[in-house]
């Protein structure tokens, strides 16, 4: 699989994005009695806050300059009968051409198998990606192959993702530290998982 310009500049600013929520959520609740007991992170914030952060960056992105971004994007396919679906973020050329979707939230083979089947259902001649999330909640990723090394059991698993659906490449998965402004770190692991 050849990994396209999208794919790529997705995978680089998720980094700067999770970076920008996790200095947010601490300069907001450091010193408010409130937030002793539960000191919001990155491992425990909303996933939609994630995916809106990845949003702000992509449109300060001097490499996408040329092409239309959207967030929470309305999206009806011809032939798809009903309210139009959202997908959570959308990108074209400005020019036209076939969109890039991507579905984003915490990794669950379930959720990436009906993400993946439901892009594929809106957009069957563009990209379509599902961008899943290794938070751990307790037990982050400790190399940067763990994402890889649980997608790649899952498929094995018949509960798991389907092979049918998904395509996998091992350049699109990360993790790196998120550090916050007191020194303290989180492991935050991320895919870019294409739907077939």
């Amino acid at each position: 699989m050849s990994v396209s310009l999208v794919p790529r500049t997705i995978l680089s600013l998720i980094q700067p994005a999770v970076s920008a929520v996790a200095a947010r959520l601490f300069v907001l609740t450091t010193g408010r009695s409130g937030s002793r007991k539960f000191q919001p992170t990155v491992m425990s914030f909303y996933e939609t806050g994630l995916v809106t952060s990845l949003y702000e960056q992509l449109l300060m992105s001097p490499v996408l300059r040329n092409y239309e971004i959207r967030h929470e994007m309305p999206y009806a396919s011809p032939g798809v009968v009903g309210s139009p679906k959202r997908v959570d973020i959308w990108l074209r050329p400005v020019g036209g051409g076939y969109p890039h979707l991507i579905e984003a939230g915490d990794f669950s083979p379930g959720k990436v198998n009906r993400d993946c089947e439901k892009m594929r259902e809106l957009n069957p001649n563009g990209g379509c990606w599902a961008l899943a999330f290794f938070r751990g909640k307790g037990r982050p990723p400790a190399n940067p192959h763990q994402p890889l090394a649980v997608m790649n059991a899952s498929l094995a698993n018949a509960r798991g993702l389907d092979n049918e659906i998904v395509e996998i490449e091992h350049r699109l998965v990360r993790s790196f530290d998120v550090y916050r402004p007191d020194g303290n770190h989180d492991r935050f692991g991320v895919a870019m998982i294409r739907a077939r």
